[in-house]
């Protein structure tokens, strides 16, 4: 194919980021979303609900103009309870509205739904299906309830913006400061569907609940988000969410008086309709983005995957994926399925004495396991844990459980 035709099917920040490098190509790009907007009389994206921050480096060079950060923290901290400083360079949250300006331009926008996903009958050379995946009961996933704070609320409450994972009982829970704030956005706010997770001793907040739970809390440019996290669980959203928001109070204290806006997280992170690497199928169509499986299954990071998987995605329609490069894929992501489900599995004290060892392997062992796509640098990360057995022998005590799941076809 000299001359490429693409449609993309689903347009969040996936969608939008590998039509974008297909126009960068000279492809002709036609990209369908029911939920398109109208923006003065034409068609622009759909709006994206969601806060994405994710390290700076992630981001492919080609990328940097067209996906701006509203801020950038130049050091990100954890704390196991520990301080671990984190060597993954600057921390940005993307512009959302900024970007969606910047990826759309040579993108013939369709306020469509789609209902045949083949390129024969979409009249293209190829189909790139984004429409992400549906959350079923038993899936793995992530759950978060957050609240938009102004930045004298959050000093208040003890916040420090930057904190990637933090396990420690906050300052207004130790104090004994209510967590029942007056009445505001944290009360009015609906409690969206939520996700799983175990029996917890060790929550990050006093409460005790199902799932242990960490804070996150990054300067998105207008107000401090805190959210109130469990990384991967098979406990029903709407179970979660609203335990979630109880802990989130009792964190904050009176502070939660002041939020000017509500989040909430839940998506499932061990489903794909089919995998990302396999290039088209026989009807022309490739699976991109959630739909592809470019959700990491133990942290839930999408967005940088799937920029520094654009441009693979786009070759393999006009070249055919590469079999070691399907390999090393499949193995990487059924490698971090299994990390998935040993977090699943795992109480709030086992979790901390893990993400204790993990932030204390070389950032470049780190950096291997959370982004990425090839199953050496997986492998070596887990290999490196491993070599930890203090620290990471509960947590890998129920593997033989862990691996049995992680091996089913999905």
């Amino acid at each position: 194919m000299t001359s490429v035709h693409v449609a993309v099917v689903g347009l969040g920040p996936a969608g939008a980021l590998v039509a974008h490098r297909a126009v960068a190509r000279g492809w002709t790009v036609d990209g369908y979303d029911p939920a398109c907007v109208i923006d003065d009389g034409t068609v622009a994206l759909p709006g994206w609900r969601h806060t994405y921050g994710f390290p700076v480096r992630a981001l492919p060079a080609a990328l940097r103009e067209s996906v701006p950060f509203s801020t950038v923290t130049e050091q990100v901290t954890a704390h196991t309870p520990h301080l671990h400083r984190l060597h993954h360079g600057p921390y940005g949250i993307v512009d959302v509205a900024a970007a969606r300006d910047r990826l759309s331009p040579g993108v013939r926008l369709h306020r469509t739904r789609v209902t045949d996903m083949s390129a024969a009958a979409l009249g293209v050379d190829a189909v790139i299906d984004c429409r992400g995946v549906v959350d079923r009961p038993g899936a793995v996933r992530q759950v978060a309830y957050g609240l938009f704070l102004p930045e004298d609320a959050a000093a208040r409450a003890g916040l420090t913006v930057g904190e990637f994972m933090d396990w420690r009982p906050s300052p207004a829970a130790c104090s004994g400061t209510s967590g029942t704030a007056a009445s505001g956005p944290a009360d009015q706010a609906g409690q969206p569907e939520t996700r799983p997770g175990k029996q917890g001793t060790g929550n990050s907040s006093p409460h005790t609940g199902t799932d242990p739970s960490f804070l996150y809390v990054q300067d998105t440019g207008t107000s401090v988000l805190a959210q109130e996290t469990v990384l991967a669980t098979r406990t029903p959203s709407r179970t979660l969410l609203p335990e979630l928001r109880v802990r989130l109070l009792s964190r904050l204290g009176d502070a939660a008086a002041q939020a000017t806006g509500t989040e909430t997280v839940h998506f499932p992170t061990d489903r794909r309709r089919r995998p990302w690497y396999l290039g088209p199928d026989g009807r022309g169509t490739v699976t991109f983005g959630a739909a592809g499986g470019l959700t990491h299954p133990a942290t839930g990071y999408s967005v940088a995957a799937s920029a520094a998987a654009a441009d693979r995605v786009l070759d393999s329609i006009v070249e055919g994926a590469p079999v070691g490069r399907i390999l090393s894929a499949s193995l990487a992501h059924r490698l971090r399925l299994l990390g998935a489900e040993l977090i699943v599995r795992a109480d709030g004290p086992t979790l901390r004495r893990f993400f204790d060892a993990f932030f204390s392997l070389p950032p470049s062992l780190q950096r291997g396991y959370l982004t990425g796509q090839g199953a050496g640098a997986v492998a070596a990360a887990m290999v490196a844990l491993g070599c930890r057995p203090r620290d990471c022998l509960p947590f890998l005590r129920p593997l033989p459980q862990a691996l049995r799941y992680t091996l089913k076809p999905r």
